[in-house]
């Protein structure tokens, strides 16, 4: 039996197949034994060649290409075509089938009630297969005007239409999106239409439009993602017996339920790349957080010191610095931009920077402060920085200081005993640019440290509600003897007092000593 390619939708073509039994070009040109007219069709598209008992289809390097069964081919290689195959080229859909089906499908059926039943079913059929073919064509959909545009074509071939336009909402105003056939006059939103889409289901009117003869009937739905009203498509049908009307209803029913859920998909894949390009961008600003923090633990310019920060959010808002000036001077700062998330991190790494650059510049704490809070209060935004700030001379045993309304800070003894730090202190940096920021000095003695740290480690709490700072953290520093203790046993007792959770606020806590021999 002879293979036949049967049209199954598409734009109307002089004939509804061709015969198989010899090779047959597809293609727009005129010279082509099977013409297909339309723009997204090549000149010489596809070629079907019947060699022996196998048949071959052979893409000839078209522009859009030629799919089998929803699978595009190889160009310019051959693919073998086996019965009730489909074919896509452009906007037509064929199917491979044998020649006796062929003609069952065209005879008359002898019975009435067959009769009458046989063209329903066979659209029914086709609309089904548009379906299918609109959800393999927009399941990986990467864009919103893609699956628009697929729409508006798969809504006039499936109900028959003139034409069918989408349009989708935009701030409140309805803006044409995609109408097909672009040959024809796209369909404006008919206000008393769209306002009864709008309440749902397919609704249709008779329709006297501009520049055609006589009265047209025109459907219109919703198109909802998530239960919201994002757009409406409007369809023109040709004839307006009820029975097509009901179909093409049906249909469009169909389509912009699928579309919805497909506008869906997009949306939230939007939303996840939004999320992975987020995700990517903090782990960077992380990373730049990482290298300018100085090493966990060291000996600096005759100052032993240990620290430890626990961003709360993915970009931490503490800023901790250790550096040496020179060979026995030794700058420290702890500070805590004020609020949380990137802005914060970004902020306080500028301000690090900043601070880092003037102290090496000066060496003095009072002069970096007055300088840096100029800076912050043009640039930081309405942000603003409690820092601690000092100098450690190892060989006077000297600490020079701003406590820039930090005010979280300890001296503990070489007995083990905490004790307030207590300073004059001054406003935050940023707050006003014409504050003005002096030196205070205290003196370290002999097995001496400071242990500073930002206010995720003093309001920390329990079950109960009470807080970490400073009852217990003072309990904590009590069974240390050096920097690098009192970083773990803080940690640790935190986590504990805490019942194994960690701040959801940054947490930043440094401790530092003149190294022995200074």
């Amino acid at each position: 039996m002879k293979l036949v390619l049967e049209v199954l939708s598409g734009p109307p073509l002089a004939a509804k197949w061709i015969d198989l039994d010899q090779t047959r070009l597809l293609g727009r040109s005129p010279e082509c034994d099977l013409v297909l007219p339309d723009p997204g069709v090549s000149r010489r598209h596809a070629s079907i060649e019947a060699r022996g008992d196998a048949l071959l289809l052979q893409d000839l390097g078209s522009r859009a290409g030629t799919l089998i069964n929803d699978a595009a081919v190889e160009p310019n290689s051959a693919t073998e075509l086996c019965e009730h195959d489909r074919v896509r080229i452009g906007p037509w859909r064929f199917r491979v089938r044998r020649e006796e089906s062929k003609a069952a499908t065209a005879a008359p059926v002898s019975l009435g009630s067959v009769t009458h039943i046989a063209a329903p079913v066979l659209a029914a059929e086709r609309r089904l297969e548009l379906i299918v073919e609109f959800a393999a064509h927009t399941v990986n959909a990467i864009d919103r005007a893609g699956v628009v545009e697929q729409l508006a074509d798969f809504a006039q071939r499936g109900t028959g239409g003139r034409v069918a336009s989408v349009l989708l909402e935009n701030d409140g105003d309805l803006q044409l999106s995609a109408s097909m056939p672009a040959t024809v006059p796209p369909l404006a939103p008919l206000q008393e239409l769209i306002d009864a889409a709008r309440e749902g289901g397919v609704v249709q009117a008779d329709v006297d439009l501009p520049g055609l003869n006589g009265v047209r009937p025109i459907l219109a739905a919703a198109l909802r993602v998530d239960k919201d009203v994002r757009g409406f498509l409007l369809v023109e049908l040709m004839r307006p017996e009820p029975r097509q009307r009901a179909d093409a209803a049906e249909f469009v029913h169909a389509l912009v339920r699928l579309a919805g859920m497909t506008l869906g998909n997009v949306q939230r894949r939007e939303v996840e790349r939004r999320v992975e390009r987020l995700h990517a961008d903090l782990d960077q600003a992380r990373e730049v957080q990482r290298r300018i923090l100085p090493p966990a633990s060291a000996t600096c310019a005759g100052t032993r010191y240990a620290f430890h920060v626990h961003p709360g959010r993915l970009v931490a808002g503490d800023m901790v610095d250790v550096f040496a000036i020179d060979a026995r001077r030794c700058a420290v700062i702890l500070g805590d931009i004020a609020g949380a998330g990137v802005g914060a991190g970004f902020l306080m790494a500028s301000v690090q920077a900043y601070l880092h650059a003037e102290l090496m510049e000066t060496g003095d704490p009072a002069v970096a402060a007055t300088r840096c809070n100029q800076y912050v209060s043009r640039v930081g935004g309405g942000r603003f920085a409690t820092a601690w700030i000092g100098i450690v001379d190892a060989l006077t045993r000297d600490v020079r200081f701003v406590d820039a309304g930090h005010g979280h800070g300890r001296i503990v003894d070489a007995a083990g005993t905490p004790r307030v730090m207590v300073a004059r202190g001054a406003i935050p940096i940023g707050i006003d640019a014409h504050a003005h920021f002096a030196s205070e000095t205290l003196h370290l003695g002999r097995g001496e440290r400071i242990v500073l740290f930002s206010d995720g480690v003093a309001e920390i709490r329990n079950a109960s509600g009470a807080v970490f700072a400073p009852d217990e953290l003072d309990r904590t520093l009590k069974r240390s003897r050096q920097p690098e203790s009192d970083i773990a046993a803080i940690i640790a007792g935190m986590e504990i007092f805490a019942g194994g959770q960690m701040p959801s606020d940054d947490a930043s806590v440094l401790s530092f000593d003149v190294a022995m021999g200074h």
